[in-house]
């Protein structure tokens, strides 16, 4: 459990697993064609991480190339992960407001939504669909990335999923509309 590097009144418990067991069995409750679950964002201090969750570790790092938005794969110029696709798009009911992909704040506001595109990529895009952030698909890292920057990481608190964002990653959600 990770105390402190979670920026909140009542110091959260971020519950982390070393092995990525935990989360991808978490995850594998929010991949298409099973049950879809709210994701809370909550702000953390990467400096107040462990190091297997920290972006000080290469399997976590930006400059990886699985990790990369350069790689293909990641990359939002691949249409499976672009916002004009329509499954990715807040038109789409899930993506909404009342839809089953949503990320909320710890106040319950809706700051954005998830969608795995086909390859196994977990996508986050703003209430205006632009895409803020990725998980890279193939359970190498529970690291979430901007386009050019780590942005977070996942993790599991009381059996729920979170989505633990530094300040920058967090305020694009809010900000970039």
């Amino acid at each position: 459990m990770i105390r402190g590097a979670i920026r909140n009144e009542a110091w959260l418990e971020f519950n982390v697993h070393r092995s990525f067991a935990g989360i991808l069995a978490s995850l594998w409750f929010l991949h298409p064609g099973t049950g879809h679950a709210d994701i809370l964002a909550v702000i953390i201090d990467a400096a107040g991480l462990p190091y297997d969750l920290s972006p000080n570790k290469y399997d976590n790092s930006p400059d990886k190339y699985d990790n990369s938005s350069d790689k293909y794969d990641n990359s939002v110029d691949k249409y499976d992960n672009s916002p004009s696709k329509y499954d990715n798009s807040p038109a789409k009911y899930d993506n909404g407001i009342n839809g089953k992909r949503r990320v909320i704040s710890q106040d319950n506001k809706m700051l954005g939504y998830y969608v795995f595109s086909p390859g196994g990529v977990l996508n986050f895009y703003n209430m205006s669909g632009k895409r803020i952030a990725y998980m890279p698909a193939g359970g190498r890292t529970q690291s979430i990335f901007t386009e050019k920057a780590w942005c977070g990481t996942m993790g599991n608190r009381s059996g729920a999923v979170v989505l633990g964002l530094t300040k920058p990653c967090y305020y694009r959600f809010i900000l970039n509309h």
